[in-house]
């Protein structure tokens, strides 16, 4: 195990990077476990009572996407201690603006694996439920540009994660998006529908990952995978972006009624944080680690490296940016410090 070691003779900088009680979570899913993303960043059982009542706000749910009028508050329900949507229901984990909500973003950078536990009210074929995600860049202010791009030019990573009522399973599809607004194309991955019939007014548990350095997606359905894409459907520039869930009750034409019952939704991410810039002023100390927005983390101290008990320094720490840092002051006896990463609990 590394620590940052501090003493006023010689400075020795390393980090301890430490998963808490609910950090590197038991029973991670075959999906994460296969990239070996264990650390449980979002972990849900979504209630109508998490939607936002407005656009903003430290809420974990959103209603409607930023570029639509938001569905009716009527959509959602409470059914059984599960959220309930309704046809036209439309929820997103971010506000609309893009600011800071309860719930992180999803670096591409690190890659990520999520997962989404559904049923339906029954298996009609018009019924087209959806879990996905979009990245933050893509928005009003066209973020998703980037120098050397034509004016106006856009690029983004769209990742289905599940629709239904295209086939017998789960239609999984990744979409290189490029283009300048109104004329957006796409590319996405032929192999988008899995052949395994399933029961959709049962659960399932529908998961997507996508790997940074394999420039690679994956879909999963109760922990069975089901297929992969690569390039040139995954595009580069999604390891540059950072995505937001979205909960979708859709219809294929015919409008007819039906409730998309969410149960679960969880997100992991690599157990990895990067100790930055350590620095020595004086009679004062700093470091920075690099961080995921929306995180926990707490700092510890002891003079044992190998202690079962160490001592926590100030309140746990919410990210909203990428990295996060402590400052103290040096002293003449040897200490320990380390970054316990704090796991959210449903």
């Amino acid at each position: 195990m590394a620590a940052v070691n501090e003493t006023r003779p010689g400075l020795l900088f390393f980090l301890a990077v430490c998963a808490g009680l609910n950090g590197a979570a038991q029973g991670v899913p075959p999906g994460a476990a296969a990239l070996t993303y264990t650390l449980c960043v979002i972990n849900e059982h979504p209630t109508a009572a998490d939607i936002a009542p407005g656009s903003s706000g430290d809420y974990k749910w959103f209603n409607g996407q930023w570029w639509e009028t938001p569905p009716p508050p009527a959509d959602y329900s409470t059914v059984s201690n599960v959220l309930a949507l309704s046809l036209g229901g439309d929820l997103v984990s971010t506000p609309r603006d893009f600011s800071a909500g309860a719930l992180p973003v999803l670096s591409g950078s690190n890659g990520f694996y999520v997962e989404f536990d559904v049923r339906l009210s029954d298996t009609n074929q018009d019924h087209w439920p959806a879990v996905w995600l979009m990245p933050v860049e893509h928005n009003a202010q066209m973020q998703d540009s980037y120098p050397g791009d034509p004016p106006g030019f856009e690029r983004w990573m769209e990742l289905d994660v599940d629709e239904g009522g295209w086939g017998p399973g789960l239609l999984g599809t990744v979409h290189s998006w490029t283009g300048i607004w109104p004329d957006f194309r796409s590319i996405s991955n032929p192999n988008n529908l899995s052949p395994v019939a399933l029961d959709r007014s049962r659960k399932h548990t529908f998961g997507g990952s996508y790997d940074p350095l394999a420039r690679r997606v994956a879909w999963w359905v109760d922990g069975e995978l089901q297929m992969y894409a690569a390039a040139p459907y995954v595009p580069a520039v999604a390891a540059k972006q950072h995505f937001y869930l979205i909960l979708s009750a859709q219809t294929h034409g015919k409008n007819i009624p039906y409730s998309m019952f969410v149960s679960g939704v969880r997100a992991y991410v690599p157990l990895a944080v990067e100790l930055l810039t350590p620095r020595v002023q004086g009679s004062s100390f700093s470091f920075t680690w690099s961080s995921i927005p929306g995180q926990t983390y707490q700092v510890q101290r002891s003079t044992d490296l190998g202690a079962a008990d160490w001592l926590n320094l100030g309140d746990p720490v919410t990210t909203a940016s990428l990295t996060a840092s402590f400052s103290g002051a040096v002293t003449n006896t040897q200490q320990f410090y380390r970054v316990v990463v704090e796991s959210p609990t449903p």
